[in-house]
């Protein structure tokens, strides 16, 4: 019977980081607004600068471009954690059940 508990307890635990872990990707992944706000932005800052003849003009679009890039990849580098993690416990999961049916 205690082997049983400590196998409920620890199945409990996985699905709740398993919840956890959907909820958290699909917040993650319902933000893409805050990228796409970045680009527009950046697109408005540059266009104002070429507009209005701005010195350093050029220097200023590649900033704006290495922000724009940076934030992608992290974005990105989040989500593939994320889903990597989701997976992995899936995997676990199914050993467990597999295990199960095999004994």
């Amino acid at each position: 019977m205690n082997s049983t508990y400590h196998h409920l307890k620890g199945t409990k635990k996985e699905e709740g980081q398993k919840e956890l872990l959907e909820r958290n990707l699909k917040a993650h992944r319902s933000r893409r607004w805050v990228i796409n706000s970045i680009y527009a932005m950046s697109l408005i800052v540059l266009v104002l600068c070429f507009y209005f003849h701005v010195p350093q003009a050029a220097i200023i679009s590649l900033i704006l471009f290495l922000i724009c890039a940076t934030s992608e990849i992290l974005y990105r580098a989040l989500d593939k954690k994320i889903e990597l993690r989701l997976k992995r416990i899936k995997q676990e999961k199914r050993k467990i059940i597999f295990k199960g049916n095999k004994s």
